[in-house]
C-alpha cells in the first residue's frame, strides 16, 4: 500500500510539471512583456521542484503543498485570475496533497488558497489573456484532467467503502461467533484472529486484567503483566505504547482500554508501525470491539456468578443429605453395635469380640469419611495443602492393614485450582482404597511429582495385579472408570499398567493451570 501510495505521487508530481511547462511554452508565444519576471519565477519553480523531490519519502509535504500554491497563486493573479490556465496546475497540486495529508490537514490548506486567491484578486489589477485557441486547448485538457481524477476518486471511494464493509462484516461475524460461545478462552482466540484481518497486524493480544484462569497463552499473559506494571488500567483512550516483547525487541502497540462500569477490565493490542497514525475511523472499529469484548466479558460473569451460586446450593443441600442421611445412620450403627458389644455373654465375647472391634473400627472410618466429604462439601476451599491431606489419607486407609507406604513428593506444588486438587486427592483415596480391599499387597507406593508444566501422580503396589482390558469391559467398575473421568475434567489423562502377579501401577498426569491448551 505505501508504495502504491509513493508511485500515485510520483505520477502527479510528474504531471504537474507537464502541465506547467506546457503553460509556460504557452506564454512564451503570447503577447505578455513580462518575460524577465517569468523566468525568475521559472528558475524559483525549478529550485522548488528539487526540494519536493528531495523530500519526496518524508513529512514536509504540507509545507511544501502551501510553497507550491502559493507559486500557482501568483501565476494565477498575474495572468488571467479565474480564466488562468495555472488554475489546472493549482488543481494539480490539491489533487496531490489528497494523497499525502490527511483530512484536516488538506481542508486547512484548501481553505488558505481561496482565501489568499480572492484577496489578491482585489488587490492586483494586472490582467492577461491567451488567443483563444490556446485557451481552447487548456480548457479542453482541464476537462479530461477532471474527468479522470473524478472517475479515480469514485474508484477510490468505491475501494475504500468495500474496505469498510468487509470491516464492519468481520465484526459483525465476530459477534455471531461469540453469542455461541461462553468462555473467555474463545473470545480471546477469535478477537485476536479478527483484529489482525481487520487491521493486517503482525501481532494482536486480548489482555483481560481478571478473567485470565485457565488462558494458556504464556505470550498474552506477559503483555497482561507488563501492561499492569505500566499503569495500563488508567488509560481511557486509544494510546501508542512502545513495549518490549518477549525477546527483548522493542515494537509499537496501539493499546485499546477496555472499559466497563467505570472500570478496567483489560486492553486490547495491534502492533503497529512506530510511524503510522490510527485513523479515526480505525479509532472508532477498534471502540466497536471493545463494546462487544467488554458486553461478551460480562455476560460471561454473569453466567459464571449464577453457576457458582447453584453450585454453591447445590454443595449445600447434598451436605445437608448426607448429614441428616448417611452420616445418622452410620452413628446409629455404631452405637447398636456398641450396645450388642455390651450384652454380648461371657461365652460369646471373647470369639466375637475382635471380630466387632474391627467392625466397629470401619463404622467409625466410614463416619469419619462422611464428615470429611460435609466438610467439604461446605467449605469450597482447601483447609490444608494437598501433600498433607494425601499423608493423612494414606495413614487413614491403611491403619492396621499391615501395608508398608511409602509417600515421596518431588518438586512444588503451587497454589493451584481446587479442581485440580481435589482430583489428586479423589484419586490417591480410591486407587489406595482399591490396593487395601482388591490387590493383596505388601507395599504400596504413592509418588506426587510436580514441574513447570504438570503435576504427575504415580500409585504403585506389588499385589496380585489384573488385566486392565478385563476392567475396561465390566459395566460395574465404577472406580476406575470414576477415576478417569475425574482426571480428563481437569485435562489430564490416566494410565494403568497391571498383570496377573506383577502388581499395578497407576500414572495419572495433570497439566497445571496455563498450559493446558499446550497438551
Amino acid at each position: 500500500m505505501n508504495q502504491l501510495l509513493k508511485e500515485i505521487r510520483l505520477m502527479l508530481y510528474l504531471l504537474q510539471w507537464v502541465l506547467f511547462l506546457s503553460f509556460f511554452s504557452f506564454y512564451m508565444q503570447s503577447s505578455a512583456n513580462h518575460d524577465t519576471f517569468y523566468f525568475l519565477l521559472l528558475g524559483l519553480v525549478v529550485v522548488y521542484a528539487g526540494v519536493l523531490w528531495y523530500a519526496l519519502p518524508r513529512k514536509s509535504w504540507f509545507f511544501l503543498g502551501l510553497v507550491d500554491l502559493g507559486v500557482a497563486l501568483l501565476f494565477i493573479v498575474l495572468t488571467g485570475k479565474s480564466n488562468s490556465p495555472f488554475m489546472l496546475y493549482a488543481y494539480t497540486t490539491l489533487l496531490w496533497l489528497t494523497a499525502v495529508l490527511r483530512l484536516e490537514q488538506f481542508l486547512l490548506v484548501a481553505a488558505l488558497f481561496l482565501l489568499a486567491y480572492f484577496v489578491l484578486q482585489a488587490w492586483i489589477p494586472h490582467d492577461l489573456l491567451l488567443p483563444q485557441p490556446y485557451l481552447d486547448h487548456l480548457r479542453l485538457l482541464l476537462d479530461i484532467l477532471l474527468w479522470i481524477s473524478l472517475s479515480y476518486w469514485v474508484f477510490t471511494m468505491i475501494k475504500q467503502l468495500k474496505g469498510a464493509y468487509s470491516k464492519c462484516l468481520q465484526i459483525y461475524l465476530f459477534m455471531r461467533r461469540m453469542s455461541e460461545k461462553e468462555q473467555n478462552i474463545y473470545l480471546t482466540n477469535e478477537a485476536e484472529k479478527t483484529v489482525k484481518r481487520m487491521f493486517r497486524a503482525e501481532n494482536a493480544y486480548l489482555c483481560l486484567f481478571e478473567e485470565r484462569e485457565g488462558d494458556g497463552n504464556w505470550r498474552r499473559d506477559y503483555f497482561v503483566q507488563r501492561l499492569l506494571d505500566l499503569g495500563a488500567e488508567g488509560l481511557e483512550h486509544l494510546t501508542l505504547l512502545p513495549l518490549h516483547d518477549f525477546t527483548g525487541r522493542e515494537d509499537t502497540y496501539a493499546c485499546m482500554p477496555l472499559r466497563q462500569d467505570g472500570r478496567s477490565v483489560g486492553c486490547l493490542l495491534l502492533s503497529v508501525s512506530p510511524k503510522r497514525q490510527v485513523s479515526r475511523y480505525e479509532c472508532l472499529l477498534l471502540r466497536m470491539m471493545a463494546v462487544v469484548i467488554c458486553q461478551h466479558v460480562k455476560q460471561n460473569r454473569v453466567r459464571y456468578e449464577m453457576a457458582r451460586s447453584l453450585h454453591r446450593e447445590m454443595r449445600r443441600k447434598l451436605a445437608q443429605d448426607m448429614h441428616d442421611g448417611l452420616a445418622q445412620q452410620l452413628f446409629f450403627l455404631s452405637a447398636q453395635l456398641f450396645q450388642i458389644k455390651q450384652t454380648l455373654p461371657p461365652e460369646a465375647r471373647e470369639s466375637s469380640l475382635e471380630r466387632l472391634q474391627q467392625m466397629e473400627e470401619r463404622i467409625q472410618w466410614c463416619h469419619s469419611e462422611v464428615r470429611e466429604y460435609i466438610t467439604h462439601l461446605r467449605d469450597a476451599r482447601p483447609t490444608q495443602r494437598i501433600t498433607e491431606a494425601v499423608q493423612q489419607l494414606l495413614k487413614r486407609i491403611t491403619v492396621g492393614t499391615g501395608l508398608d507406604v511409602d509417600f515421596v513428593t518431588r518438586g512444588r506444588l503451587g497454589e493451584e485450582p481446587l479442581p485440580i486438587l481435589d482430583a489428586i486427592y479423589r484419586l490417591v483415596e480410591e486407587a489406595s482404597a482399591n490396593v487395601v480391599k482388591h490387590a493383596a499387597a505388601s507395599r504400596l507406593e504413592v509418588t506426587v511429582e510436580a514441574s513447570s508444566l504438570q503435576i504427575t501422580v504415580r500409585i504403585k503396589d506389588d499385589g496380585i495385579g489384573f488385566l486392565p482390558e478385563e476392567k475396561a469391559d465390566l459395566k460395574n467398575s465404577y472406580g476406575l472408570l470414576g477415576m478417569r473421568e475425574r482426571i480428563a475434567e481437569v485435562g489430564g489423562t490416566l494410565h494403568i499398567q497391571s498383570r496377573p502377579n506383577e502388581g499395578t501401577e497407576i500414572v495419572a498426569i495433570v497439566p497445571k493451570k496455563g498450559v493446558e491448551m499446550y497438551g
